[in-house]
């Protein structure tokens, strides 16, 4: 059973590891909501269905055919994501009246969640060194690119399904392409995640469609809100700054996070996903653990390793999709 991090924070019982948790999953909605599932060794070889089971009538005595899924394989490696929390002995001792370890600790996991969500979306995807690391694990854009072939390393509307352009080069988000993003998720997506500036794009469109977007609780008791069915999850590490796209197809590989954005690099994406074992789910090895390394040598200090051996998986191509060269506004 996949539980998600806010379920496996409930489950610790380790005071540390449960509240370095919690900072993870306030920090960071992916990580609030992705569920991970336990694999054994630091990778998985998986079967992703592409195709569902077709069923037919049939008449009295008719011989029946067998309708199976297609399936083909995908695989993921689990990458090590961690950091070294270091407290000042001096600091410590000096400041006796505030928890300078549980400070610095909250701030190491933070970064934690931070780098998570970064690679979600961008790892293996650009040129960039920063992304496309073979320590990172493969990144949403990355993963729904392989749904066309297990070697794509493109976003192309034209071959894949599960690419939705709004436009074969660039153009400005409305209502209808959001609703025909949704539509490319069976049976339907869980979550619709967006950076701020195109989720400020979907409340303007829907006020002046004469509707706002409804207000829930999610996870942990925080306000999300939701389009339709589905709740909106906000991730800035999406950028605005992709270039345009040729004939529907978008060459990830090629974006330059570095770039201004202006006319030509003036892009974003949506992600509509179905969260789940049977969908896009999280893979890991141990779960958060930390380690108590101590006294250092080299300086007055004292170290502790927060450490995530973690990847993403797609179990089904038709539980993720995305739209691709969409602007919030012309630059």
């Amino acid at each position: 059973m996949a539980n998600t991090l806010v379920e496996y924070e409930y489950l610790a019982k380790d005071a540390l590891k449960a509240g370095i948790a919690k900072t993870i999953v306030v920090e960071s909605p992916w990580l609030r909501y992705l569920p991970f599932i336990e694999i054994v060794g630091n990778n998985l070889l998986y079967n992703m269905e592409t195709v569902e089971a077709a069923a037919d009538f049939y008449s009295v005595g008719e011989q029946w055919v067998e309708g199976t899924p297609t399936w083909e394989q995908r695989s993921t490696e689990l990458s090590i994501l961690g950091g070294d929390a270091d407290v000042d002995s001096f600091i410590q001792q000096t400041r006796k009246d505030q928890n300078i370890e549980a400070a610095v600790i909250e701030l190491k996991a933070k970064a934690i969640a931070a780098k998570f969500e970064l690679h979600a979306v961008l790892g293996r995807t650009t040129a960039s060194a920063t992304y496309s690391t073979s320590k990172s694990f493969k990144g949403l854009l990355r993963i729904i690119g392989e749904c066309e072939s297990s070697s794509t390393t493109d976003l192309d509307g034209v071959n894949n399904t599960q690419v939705c352009p709004a436009n074969a080069a660039s153009t400005v988000l409305t209502l209808d392409m959001l609703d025909e993003l949704i539509d490319r998720v069976k049976p339907k997506p869980t979550h619709l995640i967006m950076n701020s500036a195109l989720r400020r794009k979907v409340k303007s469109l829907a006020r002046a469609a004469g509707n706002n977007l409804e207000v829930a609780l999610g996870k942990l008791g925080m306000p999300v809100e939701r389009y339709g069915e589905q709740e909106i999850l906000i991730c800035d590490h999406i950028p605005n700054n992709i270039q345009d796209g040729a004939s529907s197809v978008l060459a990830i590989a090629s974006y330059d996070p570095t770039i201004t954005r202006a006319a030509g690099y003036d892009n974003s994406v949506i992600f509509a996903v179905r969260f789940g074992e049977d969908g896009l789910c999280g893979c890991q090895n141990g779960g958060i653990q930390t380690e108590l390394i101590g006294k250092l040598e080299n300086k007055d200090a004292f170290r502790t390793r927060i450490k995530f051996y973690c990847g993403m998986a797609l179990f089904n191509k038709l539980a993720s999709a995305v739209m691709i060269n969409v602007q919030y506004a012309a630059a």
